[in-house]
Parts: C-alpha cells; structure tokens; sequence
C-alpha cells in the first residue's frame, strides 16, 4: 500500500530563500539625525559658553545698570570696582579716592531724574551725602557722573578723587 505524498504540515526548512536574504534595512535617517543632534548640541554649548564669558559691561548692559554699578562701588568701597569702572583711573587713584570715601563718609544714590543722553554717551544725577564734610564743602551735593560707550564697553569719566568730574 502506498500512501500520496504529505505536505510538511506548513514546517519549512531554515535556509536561504528562493530569492536570497531580505534587504538590509538602511540608517540614514538614524545617522542624519544624529549629526544634526550633535551639531545642535555643540552650537548651543558654544553659545552658553560665549553668553558665560562675555563681561557684565559691555555695550549691551543698560547705561543706569553700569551707573548703578558705581554708586554701589562708591557705598561698599571697592577700588577695584571703581578703577574697573573708570575711563582712566589708575590703582592708586582708586585706593585714594576709597581713603577719601571712607574718611569723609561718603554715600551716593542715583538720582530717578535723567541728566542727558546722547549718541554714545549718556550722563547721570548722583545725589552724595558727606557725613564728615572737609574743607567747607557742603555736606549734600549733587554730581553729573558721564558715562561713556567705548568702543566694546562702558566705563564712567572720573576726576582723580574718583567722583564725577
């Protein structure tokens, strides 16, 4: 007795196929993505990086921020703050005009009234209280500080007793 052939019960052997192996599946849109992910990566650490190093006083700091920043170098005496401020104060002319501040009990506000504004420079109301007047000066006075656009920075036309001129 002979049986018909039998099919494999739907079992096929694991071998190459009739057409060989499916095509590779390509990554171009993986490696694309990751190149603009690094690109992306890298410009935004390079800007914070720049946004970190620049200085507080620049051109693009408020001019009444960089005044502000005088007065309270002038009320916390710091010669370097006010030499670094300064158009052309130099280290000894700093430490002196501390020595006077500190010796005459100075203290500056900055007045809300605008003194003048003009192309590149702009100039500022100083209110300063002297606690210990020397030489018949008054004890309250008011002082126009100027503070000028240098090239890449501000910086504030000083006398060498380190107030406004």
């Amino acid at each position: 007795m002979s049986y018909p052939p039998q099919q494999g019960w739907g079992y096929q052997y694991p071998g190459p196929q009739p057409y060989g192996y499916p095509p590779r599946r390509r990554n171009t849109g993986l490696i694309v993505g990751l190149v603009i992910g690094a690109v992306l990566l890298l410009g935004g650490g390079a800007l914070t990086l720049v946004l970190l190093l620049s200085g507080e006083d620049g051109p693009a700091q408020d001019p009444r921020q960089f005044a502000a920043a005088y007065v309270t170098a002038v009320n916390e005496r710091d010669p370097k703050a006010l030499v670094g401020l300064s158009c052309s104060l130099s280290e000894s002319d700093g430490e002196y005009a501390i020595r006077e501040f500190t010796q005459q009990q100075v203290e500056a506000t900055l007045s809300e009234e605008p003194a003048m504004e003009s192309g590149r420079d702009v100039a500022f109301w100083l209110d300063v209280t002297r606690g210990n007047p020397q030489g018949g000066e008054p004890p309250q006075r008011r002082y126009r500080l100027l503070v000028m656009n240098e090239t890449d920075h501000w910086c504030a036309l000083l006398g060498a007793g380190g107030m406004p001129s």
